[in-house]
């Protein structure tokens, strides 16, 4: 029997914060409380520090080695408290297996796997010396080939991905939303649609979505495919899309963030469901550093500590179906990330230049799954130049920034 005692700390527990010492046995957390005077194998000094559970990231590229976007999510876990991340679609049913017996079986993280309509997934982004879209051919969205994965890896497929935006589907969205559609249902997964240049414009996309699924990129600021019209109001088809249930994800990304649709969507009240940061090799470090980019952002931009925290941990858990991640009570598992909030003065860019000044960052002291610390890792990260960086205006740090 191991036990971990976190001392002196402030936990995110219920939707609060709460000044709480946290107690983990075998993986579990088993007591909280101001003063837990029970003797632990190991202290963790928390003092003023935020003791949450592990952050879960809803979009992510990790499937390192076989796939150029893919990065090691264990380095970043390290550094960023995220202990879950949903890969999004980075392998079709072509290369599944080898995402789930290659990365999600050997990884300290957990990896909740997504898989993308098209055969090849995401096999050409950032590999092809040209752009080629995945689904330019349509036949490449072979939803007998996922049914046989599903076949293979039975209960592995969580999600379907389908990035629908022209330099993915070229003119196939008529032909291809049924299907991404139909193998959702078939499957009883959500799907989760990349939006951005048009075409399919996002009337043709929010029409295909129902309950449960899940649109992502959802503040990009590109014309077409944009949540809000010209005139920064937020579209009828998507209050529609979240009346019904729909989730709005972040998937802040390289070309796929906006502080001024962001703004706009908050001023009428259109929050995000998921701090995602859909982090891969051509952003790690920079616009990403890890989920938290994210998380301070939105902090910065109006939201309040626990409603960051929220959309970090508990709501991503429920776009999922894991209820029982995401929270920090007793019988709950240790997932857990130790946070600190440093005040300084911050800028960074969106896709298209604009910089947001900010006050308040988040560190990561320490990232754990099931009670057990993952240990930073010495080494570059996986980044690669991307043609995507500076396409619409953002403009690359000095070295010393990226940090």
């Amino acid at each position: 029997m191991t036990t971990v005692l976190f001392r002196g700390g402030t936990a995110y527990t219920k939707g609060e914060l709460i000044r709480s010492d946290v107690l983990v046995r075998d993986g579990v957390v088993a007591g909280l409380g101001p003063s837990i005077g029970e003797p632990a194998d190991e202290v963790v000094d928390a003092t003023d520090c935020i003791v949450s559970p592990g952050l879960i990231d809803t979009h992510t590229h990790v499937y390192h080695g076989a796939f150029r976007l893919g990065i090691r999510a264990d380095r970043i876990a390290a550094r960023g408290g995220t202990t879950t991340w949903v890969d999004a679609g980075t392998a079709g049913a072509g290369a599944f297996q080898g995402l789930i017996q290659q990365v999600k079986e050997t990884s300290r993280v957990r990896v909740v796997p997504f898989i993308n309509l098209s055969f090849m997934g995401l096999a050409n982004a950032g590999l092809m010396t040209r752009e080629v879209g995945e689904l330019w051919d349509a036949s490449y969205a072979d939803v007998r080939a996922i049914l046989r994965a599903n076949e293979e890896n039975p209960g592995e497929i969580k999600g379907i991905k389908l990035r629908a935006s022209s330099n993915a589907l070229a003119d196939n969205a008529s032909s291809v939303l049924p299907q991404a559609r139909f193998i959702a249902d078939e499957l009883d997964v959500p799907l989760m649609v990349h939006i951005g240049m048009s075409p399919p414009t996002i009337e043709e996309v929010t029409s295909h979505l129902v309950e449960g699924d899940i649109l992502t990129h959802c503040f990009h600021p590109h014309a077409g495919g944009r949540i809000t019209d010209r005139d920064g109001r937020v579209r009828p088809c998507v209050r529609d899309a979240i009346e019904r249930g729909v989730r709005l994800d972040v998937g802040h990304g390289v070309a796929s963030i906006s502080h001024r649709v962001v703004m706009q969507c908050l001023e009428q009240g259109v929050l995000p469901d998921s701090l995602s940061s859909d982090i891969h090799a051509e952003n790690v470090g920079w616009p990403i550093r890890s989920q938290l980019t994210v998380v301070e952002m939105f902090l910065a931009l109006g939201l309040s500590l626990t409603d960051v925290l929220e959309r970090a941990t508990a709501k991503p858990a429920g776009m999922i179906g894991r209820p029982d991640l995401g929270v920090l009570e007793v019988g709950s598992p240790a997932d857990l990330a130790v946070l600190r909030l440093v005040e300084g003065e911050y800028e960074k860019q969106d896709s298209t230049g604009h910089t947001l000044a900010f006050t308040q960052r988040l560190e990561c002291l320490g990232a754990y799954r099931d009670g057990v610390l993952i240990p930073p890792a010495d080494g570059p990260d996986e980044f690669r130049p991307s043609p995507w960086l500076t396409r619409f205006g953002a403009m690359p740090p000095q070295e010393e920034e990226k940090k």
